[in-house]
């Protein structure tokens, strides 16, 4: 069954021609700023660059990650003030008045009577994406190459015999030594190499051509000097390298050029060792050039041949010979080229390319940190065990609320603790697991647990202090942690009713002094809202049991809302980026069109951890997956959607600003993204908030702050972190 959830993910190949660009970019600068100094610095440019290139994807996964803002982000353009299918009623926003909002001139569907249709999602593609194929056409063709290469360097090898020339066998020995080659190295006659070559990887060999029996001494001594340089510098291992890293990223041009330009460093660096031994450039020129003039045009093998016509030029190799000044390889020099694209491949390779944000989004600025994992013998005051709500008031005091060592916390705005607010316990003013904190414009605090408990400020304190009214709730209230909302002085708490074979509901329960009112605000049935039961498997004949997770396909679009200052609940489906405000009767007064945007495909690391985790889940289940209830179609037909949905969630903040989380930029996971509209709909901004808030507890939305929830990944204890904002104007 999962096999058909899990689409095959292809490579990120963006991500790392960008860091391939990087390094061979620095590469080529600095080669061209080594071009006068030896050709010995320059190759060893060459070997580390490419050295990086084969481990820039496993450096890319193992090294901590930087993110580069780049280009802008993809469908953030500033938009126009969106225009409303109907506009808004004109209102009195006032903070904490109840108003009713003028029902519109044309006729509007009751709540529930005309369901936003849901598009079903498109199944990811099952075929391999065509840039990867033509990159894996091209890598494939590229090392076959290479590997037919070795196939004709082992056969030349095989049908060669060993040198038996004693003079060049004392020859060849002495270079070996005086160079501190410490490995065998065989020497070989074959009877199809036309030049001499040095091969082998691992056990060195040099080629000789039959006609070598016939050489002179000094062309035994310049022949043999330059095949052991070869061997001494390990540059047959070299060229396997390169050779591989243009297979892997043949389909960059500036691959093929470094791969150029380290052979001709590589034959000059040789070249300059041979002389650097004592040879003279004229005699050295000589036979280079009757070597060459004797070889013929071989078919490619894995080895260095020495007359070779191209990578470099044979004329202008001989004049650097000829021309040639006496250079040393400067350890100081070589020291800094290898740190320096050291740091470039380093600098490459943990690059996160990301999208900069255009004008008209900011980010929000942490003002303070509040939290400690208790490792470092913190106090209790700020350590937290399971965070349940979150809030600031006016002042820009920030409230806390826990549920395992159930408390409410006041801090200052500087996130300096100022309070414990209430205790835990079952009398006036104690609750035993506080959900919901609410600050009231008149500074009065309401504190949802067992019971709604108010605080006020007392003369001499600077905080809510004292206890000034309770208000029971019933038993079966649930204990989510939603946000409630206070309208013209009572509290409305969200609430749902998730029947076994019914359909759910989701609604608002009303209090007041007197406990519970009757008057319970339904949330509207938008895009099929009732249907989306929680899942479950049968125990027994009546029994049952649910699952989390299954009742919803991961990326696939739900209906989100919020109640706003004035009683009215704002909420959209998630599909599309319009947004419908209800009366508390369920009836539509109008409808927002957020900022245009182009939806965007789902993120392949993201969607392949969702996999996993789908996987996993469905991998636990004791029972098959067929006999589970109220499983989302999507997953039971193995299709997960392609897109990003329109937005995540709905909040409406301070003033009755609405905010709409929308998914964040591809390489900012790490980051919250939030629309924010006025309430008469007009776009104000986007804000970056640049941490993981979590969804549960919801953030507070304040005029400038927020106030969210967030994790540490190795202890998973709760912090708080509260950020300011300025909107663009």
């Amino acid at each position: 069954m999962m096999d058909s959830l899990l689409a095959p993910d292809s490579l990120s190949m963006p991500g790392l021609v960008i860091r391939a660009t990087i390094l061979l970019s620095a590469a080529l600068a600095l080669a061209w700023l080594a071009r006068k100094g030896s050709a010995g610095v320059r190759h060893l440019l060459w070997t580390m660059t490419f050295a990086l290139l084969l481990g820039l994807p496993v450096l890319s996964l193992l090294a901590p990650s930087w993110d580069v803002p780049i280009l802008p982000s993809p469908g953030s353009t500033a938009p126009q003030r969106p225009s409303p299918l109907m506009e808004a009623p004109a209102v009195d926003v006032a903070r904490d008045a109840r108003v009713t909002l003028a029902a519109p001139d044309t006729p509007l569907p009751k709540a529930g009577s005309a369901a936003v249709a849901v598009a079903d999602p498109v199944s990811p593609p099952r075929s391999i994406p065509l840039a990867l194929l033509l990159w894996g056409i091209g890598c494939t063709a590229a090392l076959a190459s290479l590997g037919v290469g070795a196939v004709r360097c082992a056969r030349l090898v095989l049908a060669a015999s060993p040198l038996r020339d004693p003079i060049a066998l004392r020859q060849a020995e002495a270079v070996r030594r005086r160079l501190g080659i410490r490995s065998e190295v065989r020497l070989l006659v074959s009877p199809t190499a036309t030049t001499p070559m040095t091969g082998g990887i691992w056990r060195p060999v040099v080629l000789l051509p039959t006609s070598s029996a016939g050489w002179s001494s000094e062309r035994w001594s310049v022949v043999l000097t330059h095949e052991m340089t070869h061997v001494y510098r390990r540059d047959v291992l070299r060229q396997f390298m390169s050779r591989v890293a243009v297979a892997i990223y043949w389909i960059h041009p500036l691959t093929w050029l470094a791969a150029r330009f380290a052979a001709v460093a590589r034959e000059e660096a040789c070249d300059e060792k041979v002389l650097a031994l004592g040879t003279r450039p004229s005699d050295y020129a000589t036979h280079l050039l009757a070597l060459a003039a004797d070889a013929n045009t071989e078919r490619p093998v894995l080895s260095l041949p020495m007359g070779q016509r191209a990578h470099p030029p044979l004329e202008k190799r001989i004049l650097a010979i000829l021309n040639a000044h006496p250079r040393h390889r400067s350890t100081v020099a070589a020291g800094l080229v290898a740190a320096a694209i050291g740091i470039a491949g380093m600098s490459a390779a943990v690059a996160h390319p990301v999208h900069t944000a255009q004008s008209d989004t900011v980010t929000a600025l942490v003002e303070t940190r509040i939290g400690d994992t208790g490792l470092g013998g913190a106090a209790d005051e700020y350590i937290f065990g399971d965070v349940t709500s979150v809030a600031a008031d006016r002042q820009g005091r920030i409230y806390v609320a826990d549920r395992i060592s159930p408390s409410v916390r006041a801090f200052g705005p500087d996130g300096e603790f100022m309070a414990w607010i209430g205790r835990e316990g079952e009398g006036p003013g104690e609750f035993t697991w506080p959900v919901d904190i609410l600050p009231a414009a008149d500074g009065t605090l309401f504190v949802r647990g067992s019971r709604i408990t108010t605080f006020a400020t007392s003369a001499s304190s600077a905080y809510p202090d004292s206890v000034a009214d309770t208000w029971s709730i019933p038993p079966y209230a649930n204990s989510e942690s939603w946000r409630a909302r206070l309208v013209d002085g009572a509290y409305y708490y969200p609430h749902y009713q998730n029947w076994i074979d019914g359909p759910s509901e989701y609604f608002y329960m009303k209090y007041g002094p007197e406990g519970l009112m009757p008057d319970t605000v339904h949330v509207p049935d938008l895009a099929g809202l009732s249907s989306q039961r929680t899942a479950y498997y049968r125990v027994g004949r009546r029994g049952g049991r649910m699952v989390h997770g299954l009742n919803s396909a991961p990326f696939a679009p739900h209906a989100d809302w919020d109640m706003t200052g004035r009683g009215t609940i704002i909420m959209g489906d998630g599909e599309t980026y319009r947004l419908y405000e209800f009366a508390q009767g369920g009836e539509l007064l109008r409808t927002i069109d957020g900022p245009e945007v182009e939806r965007r495909p789902v993120p392949r690391a993201e969607r392949a951890d969702s996999m996993r985790a789908l996987e996993a889940r469905i991998d636990s289940l004791p029972v098959p997956l067929e006999e589970v209830l109220h499983v989302a179609p999507e997953i039971l037909r193995g299709e997960i959607p392609d897109s990003l949905p329109a937005f995540i969630s709905i909040h409406v903040g301070a003033s009755d600003r609405i905010w709409v989380e929308r998914w964040p930029a591809e390489g900012m996971a790490s980051s919250r993204h939030y629309d924010v509209l006025e309430y008469d709909g007009r776009y104000a901004g986007s804000l970056v908030v640049p941490a993981p808030l979590l969804a549960d507890p919801p953030p507070f939305f304040g005029e400038d702050t927020i106030v969210g929830v967030v994790m540490d990944p190795t202890f998973e204890v709760h912090s708080v972190v509260s950020f300011r904002f300025r909107l663009p104007e």
